[in-house]
């Protein structure tokens, strides 16, 4: 491929050489070579102006396409998706309420369970430990005390 390169570098080379030849040696050449050039710019810039032209329809119709393809598809299913949504934010605030009511419930049971059932069995086996030190006190009376039978 290197080859193919060095070819044509050489032949372009040598057609820029026989060009500044051939214009060196017929002057009236130079004005034939410049309107010929001016026709092939001119013929260059109309082809980038049409390149252009039809660069800005392609990204028209693109920015076309995809208005049309948000507007038909994009958009509805974005607002079936905030419809969904807002069904489940429904249902997970009708949940919190539900929660908020069991743990009302659970605080005023255990509350009441705390007073009523379990306050008075500490106050009775309060009692019993203090009838079975006084009784255990009592019939040691005549006895040596527990901290003296201490090793």
């Amino acid at each position: 491929m290197s080859r193919w390169i060095v070819i044509g570098i050489t032949l372009v080379a040598i057609i820029a050489v026989v060009g500044i030849i051939l214009l060196a040696i017929f002057p009236e050449a130079r004005v034939v070579t410049r309107d010929i050039s001016i026709v092939i710019l001119a013929v260059f810039q109309m082809i980038g102006a049409i390149l252009t032209i039809a660069l800005l329809l392609v990204v028209l119709y693109v920015v076309t396409t995809l208005n049309r393809l948000a507007r038909t598809q994009v958009i509805p299913q974005v607002n079936m998706i905030q419809n969904k949504l807002d069904g489940i934010l429904e249902n997970t605030r009708s949940i919190t309420g539900n929660v908020q009511d069991t743990t009302t419930t659970v605080t005023t049971t255990t509350t009441y369970v705390a007073e009523q059932v379990v306050t008075p069995v500490i106050r009775a086996s309060s009692l019993l430990a203090g009838v079975r030190a006084a009784a255990g006190s009592l019939a040691r009376r005549g006895g040596a005390s527990p901290q003296d039978e201490a090793p």
